[in-house]
């Protein structure tokens, strides 16, 4: 994850799975402070989603509550 002042300053991507100007987690606006997250949708290409910095520490929360159990299980 990376954190940009703005939308624009983050669009340095070709593809998102998201518009570059609405939060992935909440679906709201994203007016200034954004962090994009970097993932691939396939083993070729790289995709991002972007998030308000809030909405990304309960993203990140939700991913950790749920993966850390588990992170033995595969």
């Amino acid at each position: 994850m990376s954190y940009f002042k703005s939308t624009k300053e983050a669009d340095l991507l070709v593809a998102y799975f998201t518009d570059i100007n609405l939060c992935f987690e909440c679906g709201g606006r994203i007016e200034k402070g954004v962090v994009r997250y970097d993932g691939h949708s396939d083993s070729h290409t790289l995709k991002g989603i972007f998030f308000h910095p809030a909405c990304a520490v309960l993203m990140g929360q939700r991913l950790i509550s749920d993966g850390f159990p588990n992170r033995h299980s595969n």
